[in-house]
């Protein structure tokens, strides 16, 4: 199901923006706390393209969340949060890779 571009590589389907926008609003729901709502994001955009696809589209604004996140939250990190965290997190991603 491709969707439909114009001359400028402008998505104009609508059906794309009927089902991308409530799936960005749940991302950025999931992202201020309600965490099962962005679950639906993907499987929502999948509806009206292909679901690698969709994920690809969704990938992006998860990134440019999380440095927005990670701005905001610049000067009120922890160091011993960190130092406790580190090692568990690089053995997940060891055992990941």
């Amino acid at each position: 199901m491709p969707l439909h571009c114009g001359a400028a590589g402008v998505i104009t389907d609508l059906s794309f923006y009927l089902a991308a926008i409530p799936a960005v609003t749940a991302l950025g729901i999931s992202k201020g706390g309600f965490s099962g709502l962005g679950l639906m994001a993907v499987p929502l955009l999948s509806l009206v393209m292909p679901p690698l696809q969709a994920a690809g589209v969704l990938l992006p604004i998860l990134i440019v969340q999380d440095m927005v996140t990670v701005w905001a939250f610049r000067r009120t990190w922890d160091g011993w949060n960190l130092r406790v965290m580190l090692p568990g997190s690089a053995i997940g991603v060891g055992a990941g890779w």
